[in-house]
């Protein structure tokens, strides 16, 4: 049976009642926020950027005579020239220690500091993160795991980073690893555990997801454009398309 005129009457009708309404100060917000979301990270970065070649520049020129600094000559500093300089020493330095003569010399000033109490240690210790850290490259954090920290039924994400080896290893026997648990949102800082392989969890994340999801306090889940909300619900992070709704004039 075909619907009457009245009925198709009603149900336009109907149609223009559930269609929801346009705002333009709704409109106007979310334009806004969605410029502030892609503004911030872009700002954030070139203020930082901005601040290390400051930084670099600072203590480079500090060393550096004044005879041969452009800015006694030039009467204005040229930003980041401190950073090219520091570039091309360490380039300098790198062919350097990779002949036979850098080598010898290198060898020489390390038994030189190695006779100096205070300054060997923390030399050799300094020497053995960063040779470690090179030979690793990429895979300093070895595996991203979940563990019962700091007791049971509170979990704390953290990087597995070697098998525990030396005394402790001695004095715990087999099965351990080391896992670094870092602090939000500074991961820099955080806590050394010993813990056995039986109590971590290790998830199917990289290293990179894991730190975003530490920086941010939990609310980048670790996967690509994806945010949870306080609700625990998944928001799929997207920028508006140019087909959004537009005001009316």
């Amino acid at each position: 049976m075909k619907p009457t005129a009245q009925e198709k009457r009603e149900e336009r009708k109907r149609h223009r009642h559930a269609r929801p309404k346009f705002s333009l100060l709704k409109w106007a917000r979310n334009r806004f926020f969605t410029g502030v979301i892609v503004a911030i990270p872009i700002v954030a970065t070139l203020l930082v950027v901005s601040w290390i070649v400051q930084k670099v520049d600072q203590n480079v020129f500090r060393i550096v005579p004044d005879s041969l600094n452009p800015e006694t000559y030039l009467g204005f500093a040229i930003p980041g020239l401190g950073l090219i300089i520091s570039v091309v020493v360490l380039f300098v330095l790198g062919i350097i220690a990779s002949n036979f003569i850098g080598k010898s010399l290198i060898k020489s000033g390390e038994g030189l500091l190695d006779r100096v109490p205070v300054v060997s240690p923390v030399y050799n210790a300094l020497k053995q993160i960063v040779q470690t850290v090179a030979a690793q490259k990429d895979r300093a954090f070895r595996d991203v795991c979940l563990i019962e920290y700091p007791k049971k039924d509170v979990w704390a994400i953290g990087f597995v980073t070697a098998d525990l080896g030396g005394k402790p290893k001695e004095a715990l026997g087999d099965g351990m690893v080391c896992v670094f648990v870092p602090t939000t949102p500074n991961p820099t800082s955080g806590f050394l555990l010993f813990l056995h392989k039986d109590n971590i969890r290790i998830l199917d994340m990289t290293p990179e997801e894991g730190a975003k999801m530490i920086i941010s306090g939990g609310m980048v889940s670790g996967e690509q454009n994806e945010i949870l909300d306080a609700g625990g619900g998944l928001e799929i992070n997207t920028i508006p398309s140019a087909e959004s709704p537009k005001p009316s004039l």
